[in-house]
This record gives structure tokens, sequence and C-alpha cells, in this order.
């Protein structure tokens, strides 16, 4: 049930089984409303699958804090795989589709890490500076501070929606080294957007304009909290007299002037991860539906691949979806096999 696409990289969907939805779920927003509300876990990960979960933070260089779950499973010795899951926007270590992959690997014998972007989850309160799109310099130092505390281990990067942005942008970019990506052997990015700009524009088009303005509003209160949490949290003079009705306006007003770009477009533009597809030399998996109502599949055909990415494209899925009636099992059947298996 893949479609022929045109790419310039090996294609891995021959060795993995395709999705096929039933006739209810064939449809791009069932699919993402239903991974987002209809299957979210009612446990805790260690309610769920029994994990030693244990809470930690990385101290980043402008003083900003990340906090992370280490997930821990049972006889887990140092030299094992281990797995950093990197959420979304909006999102969090406890966001359904990270606290499923978890469980999954955790089935495996993988160690995993749920790291809260900036001002996230556990995070919330110890950042002045907002997390975005382009932040592949914390996730840097998160990979650092995880190979101290598991030297020799293998580490695959795992990254959802604008996570797994943020995951080929750091693969892809020479200003990081083979040293400092050292440890790094697998890769995977789900319904990640390369091009943030066509992605945001998207939104304000038909039925997307309801996701637009969720994000949006979701954005604006967490700027609000942000504040109250930290009242030395970096805010442009006067935004809150002038909120943002899109998530064009929140970037263009917030995201860039706070984190140091010039305009939206600059911001989407030096963030993208299309742009260092071609750099990236650890094997990589792409999943990315046809259907996704947030993201347009034209950007997986238009990119141009590094010769070890492989671009996985059902026809069916939604922003994050790929659920039938057992729930998510697909895709986090898709996650374990090449994550442990490397197929």
């Amino acid at each position: 049930m893949f479609a022929p696409i045109p790419i310039h990289a090996s294609r891995h969907s021959e060795t993995h089984a395709p999705f096929t939805p039933p006739w209810l779920y064939r449809n791009g927003h069932v699919q993402t409303l239903a991974g987002l509300y209809l299957y979210a876990p009612r446990k805790t990960l260690s309610q769920a699958a029994g994990i030693r979960s244990t809470t930690g933070d990385v101290l980043l260089p402008d003083g900003d804090r990340l906090v992370y779950q280490d997930d821990c499973p049972a006889g887990w010795q140092t030299g094992d795989r281990i797995a950093l899951l990197l959420h979304g926007l909006g999102g969090s270590h406890a966001s359904p589709y990270m606290v499923r992959a978890a469980a999954q690997l955790h089935q495996r014998s993988t160690r995993t890490f749920r790291l809260d972007w900036r001002g996230c989850g556990a995070g919330a309160g110890l950042s002045r500076y907002p997390y975005h799109s382009g932040r592949s310099e914390d996730v840097a130092v998160t990979i650092t501070h995880i190979q101290t505390l598991c030297p020799g281990s293998p580490i695959s990067l795992i990254g959802f929606s604008l996570g797994g942005n943020v995951v080929l942008k750091l693969l892809g970019e020479p200003r990081h080294s083979l040293t400092q990506l050292v440890g790094i052997d697998r890769a995977l990015a789900v319904c990640p957007p390369i091009d943030l700009h066509l992605s945001v524009l998207s939104m304000q088009q038909g039925w997307a304009k309801l996701y637009d303005r969720y994000f949006c509003r979701s954005c604006t209160r967490d700027v609000s909290a942000r504040l109250r949490q930290r009242p030395d949290s970096v805010i442009p003079d006067g935004w809150f007299s002038r909120r943002p009705r899109t998530l064009y306006e929140f970037d263009e007003t917030y995201t860039a002037p706070v984190s140091g770009f010039e305009s939206a477009a600059d911001y989407y533009a030096r963030s993208s991860a299309n742009q260092f597809l071609p750099g990236i030399s650890v094997p990589t998996l792409i999943i990315a539906a046809q259907d996704d109502p947030l993201i347009p599949f034209s950007q997986f055909r238009n990119a141009d691949y590094s010769a070890g990415t492989h671009l996985q494209t059902p026809r069916h899925g939604g922003h994050l979806g790929f659920c039938s009636f057992r729930g998510q099992h697909w895709l986090n059947q898709q996650i374990a096999e090449w994550v442990v298996d490397g197929r």
C-alpha cells in the first residue's frame, strides 16, 4: 500500500508490513484524533509497563534546563541500547505517542530517555527561553549528558513531529562533528515538518485552520504560564497587547524575536530539516502518512535524501496516528523493529 514516490534514497518499505487501517479509520483527521484521544494511555508508563522511571535534568549553556524521564528496564546493563525520545509541539514526556513508544521499547530491553523541551512537562518553570523546531543544539547537549550516564551504549534518536524535524536537522548539520554524534547508530522521525514554512501556511487553509487555532492558543497559554513561573522569562515588549491569531503570527511576534531570528520566515528557513537531509550519514527512517492533515506530503516528494535515509509513506495514518482497532500497534512495531532490529 505504498505509492511510488521519486526520491534519491533507497526505500525501506519492502521490509515493513504495510499499514492498512479499517475503512472507518481511512481519514487523516480521524487518524490524528484517534491517536491523540481514543487510544491515549490511561496509566503512567510505570503503571502500564512496570518501568522503573527516574527524573533527571540537563543544564544548557544559556542557563536553562531540560528535564527527562529515564525509563530503565530490569536487567539493563551499561553497553545495552538506549533511545532518546523527542516530543512534538505542545507535547511532553507524557504525550500518548511518547508513552506508547517507550513501553514498546521497554519490552525489547531498551532504556529510554523521554525528553521535555524547554518549559514543557516536568521542565515547566526551568527555562527563560522557549523551545522551537531549530533547537538541535539542545539535543546535542542532551546526548553528551546521556553518554556520561551510559558510556558505550548505542543511541537511537526518535523524534515525533517537531521533534522529528530537530532530529533530522541535528544529524545533517555540518557544525555537528562526527565526534559529537559518536554513539548514535540509528534515527527515526515520525511525521516531521521538514519544510516549516509550507507546513505552517498549509494550516491556514480548510479544516486545518482548527489545528492552527489549537496550536496558537496552546502556545500562547504556554507563554503566559512560563511568565508566571519565571518572571524573568524573555518576552517581547507589548506582546500581550496584540496576541497572535495564527501559528505564523505567534512565530513572527514571539518565537523569532525571542530566539534570535529576524522573522518567522527566517526562523523557518534556518530551522527546516529539508536542507540538511543530504548530509545525514546515520541510518535514518522517516515515516510520513500521505493523508497527514498538518504536514503537506509534497515536501517529502521534493526533498533530497542521503543514501542511508529510508522513507516509509503509508497512504493513511494522519498526524502521529497510524491507528487501527488495536491502537497504534503498527507504528510502535515499526519503531521497535527499526531501533532494535535495524530493519
